[in-house]
């Protein structure tokens, strides 16, 4: 594994994006009762584990691919914005994208970096996370596999950061959750097979009816 430091920063809980504010309608799932115990929190964070790979892979590694070609962009980013229908889930996906775009063009100065930056100035696009994370994997030579990894990872412990914020886990119970899906969806991400971004698909609808009422809850949170 190539740049392994940097895979640790780019990991890192106190790299400021703000993944950990708005944590994907955990804490309306809770207030709404649908997450009571240990097995419920398995539950939930093994379907949000499916609905990742599921739905943001296939993104994560157009945008990949796609980085050096972006007469392709527009398509991409229609067809992504196409699939959220709910709104609190387009604004964190724009709030978490515009947050990495800020944050690496100020770390990071090479040329690739530079280019990428004014392709994306010039063409206005949207900055979905996902698309985002992935072209900026491609632009840092961090393959699809390792990019995949590490917003799994990213995605997860942002969750389980979130439980022990609202104090329905202890950090040793956190970890302890993390760890469990974290060897389930490693296992996923090792046998993923990649599919084009047009059919990358939802199946976890009661989380996405717990994350319509988020913004209620932490509206004022989530936009500092």
């Amino acid at each position: 594994m190539k740049n392994l430091i940097q895979l640790f920063q780019l990991v890192d809980s106190s790299l400021p994006v703000g993944g950990f504010v708005f944590s994907m309608g955990m804490e309306s799932a809770i207030k709404s009762k649908l997450l009571q115990n240990e097995s419920d929190l398995k539950r939930y964070l093994v379907a949000y584990t499916d609905q990742l790979i599921s739905f943001e892979f296939p993104y994560v590694e157009a945008g990949h691919t796609l980085v050096n070609e972006s007469n392709k962009w527009d398509a991409l980013t229609l067809a992504y914005k196409a699939m959220l229908m709910n709104p609190n889930l387009e604004k964190s996906a724009l709030v978490l994208g515009k947050n990495w775009t800020r944050l690496l063009f100020s770390l990071y100065k090479n040329d690739d970096v530079n280019t990428l930056k004014k392709q994306l100035e010039t063409k206005k696009t949207p900055l979905y996370f996902p698309i985002i994370f992935g072209m900026f994997m491609a632009t840092l030579n961090i393959n699809k596999q390792e990019a995949r990894s590490m917003i799994l990872y990213a995605a997860l412990r942002d969750q389980v950061t979130a439980l022990t914020r609202l104090g329905v886990v202890g950090p040793m119970g956190g970890q302890s959750l993390l760890t469990y899906v974290l060897e389930k969806s490693e296992k996923k991400n090792l046998l993923y097979k990649t599919i084009p971004y047009q059919k990358a698909t939802k199946s976890a609808y009661m989380m996405e009816i717990a994350q319509l009422n988020h913004y209620k809850i932490y509206s004022k949170l989530f936009q500092n």
